[in-house]
């Protein structure tokens, strides 16, 4: 496995992907993302694909789920490789004994500005008035701990626990890295980022066609077409 591909994994394991053993020395993992995210669930699939990980499936899978609590139905897309010892050391880091996903007590080890950008586009929280949230319900105290001093140990990443009521009155731990703190690292995260991922961290990159009208002597008017990147805060 590439150096590149690693890390693109390693940032969606700390997301919404699923990573399971089979056998004695295989694993997979699958990608799901609501329908709404399906540029970035494409874009998953192709560089997955592209990276030489064989998938089960050629295209993307459409699953409904129906909720009997407030009769509604959410919509997403998935895939899955296939089972691949390529893919044993991952679930060997980040599952325990009983196939339940942890955070590796040696993340910052492997934690990158890529893999932090695709963490951020895969289970991160947008937050107009600045920073970002990070998703880490499924994740118990000690995790997030780790994690949060892995952010701070290989990008000096302030950040603060958010807490989150779910079902049951459970309380759940976000992490949240302040505002000045991401402002700082933005230029580390961007390169890596799906263009419609990036209002997660309150940027758009708009591609704008800009047409000049260029007057001659003559008044006659031709136009001049460019592409260029605006990136608006």
């Amino acid at each position: 496995m590439n150096k590149i591909l690693k890390e693109i994994l390693i940032g969606v394991l700390l997301g919404d992907a699923h990573i399971g053993k089979t056998g004695l020395d295989k694993a997979f993992i699958s990608f799901e993302q609501s329908k709404n995210k399906e540029s970035y669930i494409n874009h998953l699939f192709s560089l997955t694909k592209e990276n030489g990980l064989a998938l089960m499936e050629n295209s993307l899978k459409e699953y409904k789920r129906e909720s009997l609590l407030n009769k509604s139905a959410t919509e997403s897309l998935y895939f899955r490789t296939q089972s691949l010892e390529a893919l044993r050391p991952l679930a060997d880091m980040f599952l325990d004994e009983s196939g339940n996903k942890i955070i590796p007590s040696n993340i910052a080890d492997h934690l990158t500005p890529r893999s932090l950008a695709y963490w951020i586009m895969d289970d991160g929280q947008q937050v107009k008035k600045g920073g970002v949230t990070l998703c880490t319900d499924s994740f118990n105290s000690n995790d997030v701990n780790i994690l949060r001093e892995a952010l701070k140990t290989n990008f000096q990443l302030t950040t603060s626990i958010h807490k989150k009521k779910g079902k049951n009155d459970a309380l759940y731990e976000r992490i949240y890295i302040w505002k000045d703190s991401l402002q700082d690292f933005k230029t580390s995260l961007k390169p890596h980022m799906h263009e419609s991922m990036l209002y997660k961290i309150n940027e758009e990159n708009i591609q704008k066609e800009v047409k000049e009208t260029l007057k001659i002597e003559n008044n006659t008017e031709f136009e001049v077409e460019s592409d260029i990147d605006i990136f608006d805060l």
